[in-house]
């Protein structure tokens, strides 16, 4: 067998023979293969600038929960890491590395056409193609939004024939494979005495811990086995003139952290119809809804100090407790008063809920040959509420205070977007000499969004309130004061052109 970069590989049969004469022929196919520029697309062969692509072929045989996820290590130039542990943990994406040491260096997403903050919510299975674009000269047509890099996701559209059903579903397990090693009974106490804490008794008193269980925070908090199941299915089908897509995914996700886990419900519909000769009709629809229980596990834990954090405190805090608790029980400083891992955790209450939905249509017109006049809308609107409570032993995760004392925060958040960009294509062959190509992109967008916030703080509950009974009887509290935002419009507008000449 012989192959060769650029070549296609080929078997010869070396049997009774001396010497061997081979001629392999080129390997071009990849070169035609199309990808999306931004307002347009470009056969591979005819790019000037870096551009990487993933099809749904690599995607499909991923079974993750989200789109970062699938992407990671299937794109050259393109780092992909996971910003903390938890299900619904943010996927950071870098084209090229980060261009600043103080601003955001997230790529511009472009899903369908439509800028958005964020790709977590797409449900992989829905994905056709993603391309990355990676230089100056791809990026181009993006302006100053597109500095750190531009990625372009476009869903699944329908195909010509019989309508389909393809359905599939993924079973997965998650454990924590290795627990940081930690001191057990005896040389817990062992330590303690030698740093002048008297409460586990005196030296020759040491030997009763070498008898006695200790408690396996780690365990108790990430010990038990996460399940993820991803569901989904999809029909498409259509004629000549008009074709559609229809999909649903399910994801369900139980994380090895005590009481995290998330769902995710994905509703995506495409539809393509030729209304003549020269005016073709596109029209998405994207819905999306997340159900996220518990907390993160980073700074989520204790949003006043890291090293007292709950995932933190399952290394450090005693694995038994003392025989006698000396000083002022209500000294927070003391570690023998001080709550434990489990029980700050099953004090706390966290949930949040998203629900984001996309609607773009497009018009496109050929008044002539080789002139395509394209204009497409996009409407927006997401919508998300956090509600947490810290109960009597939790109050220390909380960052306002009044430690001993329940509290609860209510935070809604709203944000809406529309756009319109018009498009005038002008694509030819043979323009200035015989087999060449030319096109020329000139537009116009224009685009507002908007963002609002409330943010509702509860502190100092009765020590006898559980979080559910803090939750339920707001008035119970004492009220800090509302912060609440009605953002200005982001309003932008823009005009841009492209020339391509091979």
């Amino acid at each position: 067998k012989i192959s060769y970069i650029g070549m296609k590989a080929k078997e010869v049969s070396v049997a009774g023979k001396e010497s061997i004469d081979v001629k392999l022929e080129d390997d071009n196919t990849t070169l035609n293969d199309v990808v999306v520029i931004g307002y347009g697309t470009m056969k591979k062969k005819d790019l000037t600038g870096s551009v990487a692509s993933i099809g749904s072929k690599e995607l499909a045989d991923i079974p993750v929960s989200s789109v970062g996820e699938a992407m990671t290590g299937k794109l050259a130039g393109v780092s992909i890491t996971t910003t903390e542990g938890s299900p619904d943990a943010d996927i950071k994406i870098r084209v090229r590395g980060g261009g600043s040491l103080s601003q955001d260096n997230s790529p511009l997403y472009i899903v369908d056409g439509f800028p958005v903050s964020s790709i977590s919510d797409i449900a992989p299975s829905e994905i056709e193609t993603i391309d990355v674009l990676k230089d100056a000269s791809s990026t181009a047509i993006y302006g100053a939004r597109g500095a750190n890099g531009v990625i372009i996701v476009t869903t699944k559209s329908g195909k010509e024939g019989k309508t389909q059903v393809s359905f599939g579903a993924s079973l997965g397990f998650k454990k924590m494979a290795k627990e940081t090693k930690v001191m057990d009974p005896y040389n817990y106490a062992l330590y303690q005495y030698e740093v002048g804490n008297t409460e586990y008794g005196d030296y020759d008193d040491m030997g009763i811990w070498k008898s006695v269980k200790g408690n396996n925070w780690q365990d108790d908090l990430f010990g038990r086995t996460g399940l993820q199941q991803i569901y989904n299915v999809a029909v498409n089908g259509g004629t000549k003139e008009t074709k559609y897509n229809i999909s649903y995914a399910r994801t369900d996700d139980k994380s090895i952290m005590k009481a995290s886990d998330y769902t995710k419900d994905n509703i995506n519909a495409k539809l393509n119809s030729k209304l003549n000769k020269w005016l073709t009709l596109d029209f998405n629809a994207r819905l999306a809804y997340t159900k996220i229980n518990g907390l993160g596990s980073g700074a989520d834990t204790n949003e006043s100090n890291a090293s007292n954090s709950i995932v933190a405190k399952t290394v450090t805090f005693r694995p038994v407790d003392p025989l006698f608790i000396s000083g002022d029980d209500d000294d927070e400083s003391s570690n023998s008063t001080e709550a434990s891992p489990t029980q700050r955790m099953d004090d706390t209450y966290k949930q949040q809920r998203r629900f984001r939905q996309n609607y773009n249509a497009g018009l496109n017109w050929k008044p002539f040959k080789g002139i395509t006049f394209r204009s497409e809308f996009g409407y927006s609107w997401s919508y998300e509420k956090t509600e947490q409570a810290w109960g009597t032993y939790a109050s220390r995760n909380s960052k306002f205070g009044y430690s001993g004392q329940p509290q609860t925060q209510l935070i809604r958040k709203d944000n809406k977007n529309w756009r319109n960009a018009n498009t005038l294509t002008y694509d030819t062959k043979n323009a200035l000499l015989k087999g060449d190509k030319l096109n020329v992109l000139v537009g116009q967008e224009w685009s507002s969004s908007q963002d609002e916030s409330y943010t509702s703080t509860t502190v100092a509950f009765p020590t006898t309130f559980g979080v559910k009974e803090a939750l339920a009887n707001q008035a119970a509290g004492t009220a800090l004061p509302n912060v609440n935002t009605i953002g200005r419009k982001d309003n932008l507008l823009s005009y841009f052109g492209r020339i391509n000449y091979s």
